[in-house]
């Protein structure tokens, strides 16, 4: 077997060994109210890693849009608990277990038609790299405009071997954002500051402007 075939034949085996920690997590983690979005296996640092991404539609308590740390921490236990008890590796092993990110993974039909109209960058097996708008999204293949050509390229779904969005960010927009951002906590952290200054300088309610007791007596 060839360097090539071999790198070929462990890419696989990662991804099958990937679909079956889906399928020993997903219905553990559904029941806490989490989904499974993807997970994904690489090597490195001797170890195998093993990167879950959850999310938890409507949010929790400590991120009501989404899904925030504790949750993250809440799942990261109950998955290292299935996977100990299953003993899926072989060798060491390390779980990470984080939330989608604006690279949001995709691996479901309703991943792919919920990102219909935003860019995917997608690893295709036989096509190499695909990324641009993604147009439509049938259960079977997926119609990608790439640039700078708007060309339509049709991708087989079973032959999709990872996705993610592919957001395009604005470089300065993204600095400006930062400096407004910073700018306002800065005015914040004065105001605070004047506010509290305030509050030392203002006399108590049994007090008489001149420090006198409030019952007049000298």
């Amino acid at each position: 077997m060839t360097e090539g075939s071999q790198e070929g034949r462990s890419r696989t085996d990662l991804r099958e060994l990937a679909a079956r920690v889906i399928g020993l997590l997903e219905p553990e983690l559904a029941a806490e109210g989490f989904e499974t979005v993807d997970v994904r296996l690489f090597r490195g640092g001797g170890r195998l890693q093993v990167r879950v991404y959850v999310d938890l539609p409507g949010g929790g308590p400590d991120a009501p849009g989404g899904i925030g740390l504790d949750d993250c921490v809440r799942a990261a236990r109950t998955s290292s608990m299935l996977l100990e008890e299953a003993d899926l590796f072989p060798g060491r092993y390390v779980i990470e277990v984080s939330s989608p990110g604006i690279r949001r993974p995709l691996r479901t039909p309703a991943h792919f038609a919920a990102a219909v109209g935003q860019r995917v960058d997608l690893k295709v097996a036989g096509q190499g790299r695909v990324r641009g708008m993604l147009k439509e999204a049938a259960p079977d293949l997926l119609h990608v405009e790439t640039a700078p050509d708007e060309e339509i390229v049709q991708v087989a779904v079973p032959a999709v071997t990872e996705a993610s969005l592919d957001p395009e960010f604005d470089v300065q927009t993204l600095i400006n954002a930062d400096r407004r951002k910073r700018k306002a906590e800065k005015q914040d952290r004065r105001r605070q500051r004047r506010e509290k200054k305030r509050g030392r300088n203002r006399p108590g309610k049994n007090s008489t402007p001149d420090g006198d007791g409030a019952d007049g007596s000298t």
